[in-house]
This record gives structure tokens, sequence and C-alpha cells, in this order.
């Protein structure tokens, strides 16, 4: 079984967009530590600006799907900590590597008026990465949100993403591009007629 067909990869790579730069940074650390054990505030030195809160939660979530194990205050006999569940540090590793802007595997899509919009807007100007404000800005006479068909066009694979600040306060923000490899689809599913009705 390689690291890509691993169930602890399998869930890293479904962990949702929303909180995705501090879980990344948070297992960074954690490896960086690796095989010991880090309380909440080391595991987040360094990282996003996140309430404690937030962290504990990251944290949390990585111990679920099985990324991460912790010991509670009663174990260590001082405070909470945490360090990667045995075994995971070469698949925790792998993953780091790969970078948000790198596709996920391509599914085709059915024709939709919403992934034409958002496809027509990237096409006007290619090679421009946008986010998800600025596309809307771009579509906004035809819809009132882009949130849906640009997530599951990111999906499918037809766009790649990437963090604009790994910093930043509050909801990550990504930017979103046209992915090279996945242009004849994207072509064709542009191109193609659709029963979706126009806004008036």
């Amino acid at each position: 079984m390689t690291e890509q067909d691993d169930p602890l990869r399998v869930r890293l790579d479904a962990l949702a967009p929303q909180g995705l730069a501090l879980k990344r940074h948070v297992l960074a650390r954690l490896l960086e530590g690796h095989p010991g054990w880090l309380t909440t505030s080391e595991a987040a030195r360094g990282g996003p600006h996140r309430t404690d809160a937030s962290v504990r939660g990251a944290l949390t979530t990585l111990v679920r799907i099985g990324a991460a194990q912790h010991a509670g205050q009663y174990e260590t006999g001082d405070v909470v900590r945490w360090k990667l569940s045995p075994g995971a540090h070469h698949v925790v590793r792998a993953f780091l590597s790969q970078r948000d802007q790198e596709t996920r595997p391509l599914t085709p899509l059915p024709p939709r008026r919403a992934y034409q919009q958002v496809l027509r807007a990237m096409y006007e100007s290619p090679g421009q990465a946008f986010t998800l404000k600025e596309l809307l800005n771009r579509v906004w006479s035809e819809r009132t949100s882009i949130r849906t068909p640009l997530i599951e066009l990111f999906e499918a694979g037809y766009l790649l993403r990437d963090l604009t600040d790994e910093s930043r306060h509050g909801r990550p923000e990504f930017v979103f591009r046209l992915n090279p490899d996945a242009r004849t689809h994207a072509d064709a599913l542009l191109c193609a007629p659709t029963s979706s009705p126009r806004r008036p």
C-alpha cells in the first residue's frame, strides 16, 4: 500500500479548507518534535495567529483522524501534551510536502451554468489567480454566490488553489486559478450546452 492509499493519508486529504493552514502548521511542529511530546502552545508557536481554543480544536481533529495522540494532565502531571501517532510520521511528511496549489484528481463534472460562469471569468484572464471575492466581482450580475461551484471545481481537479497568507487572522483566504492539466476538460465543460436558466 502506498502512502497515497494509506487510510490516514486519505483522511488528511479530506480535511476541510477551513482551518487547514493551522492544522498543517501543527502537523509540521509535531513532525519536528517527533517522537517527543509538545504542549498546545509549543505546537502553535510560529504559526497562524489563532486562539488557544482554535489550536486545541485543530489538535483534537488530528487526534480524531488518527494523525496525533494526546496525554492529559492526569497522565503528564503537568499540562496536556500532543505528539504524532505511532507510525504516522511518514504519511504526515508526505502530506505536508504536497502544497495546496497541487490539483485534486480530475473528476469530470456535468455541464452547469454556475461552473461555466466561474470558468469564463478565469478564461478572460488566463494565468491569473483569483480570490473568491475577485471572482464574484466578475460574475456579480449573474450570481450572488460562487463559493459552492468554485469549491466543486477545485475538488474535481479543474482548478489549483493556494493560500494567500498563512499568518492572516480569521478564515484562511485562498486564490484559485485554472489547472493547465485539466484544460481539455475545462474547455469541454465551458462549451457544453446547459439547461440551467439564466438569471434575469
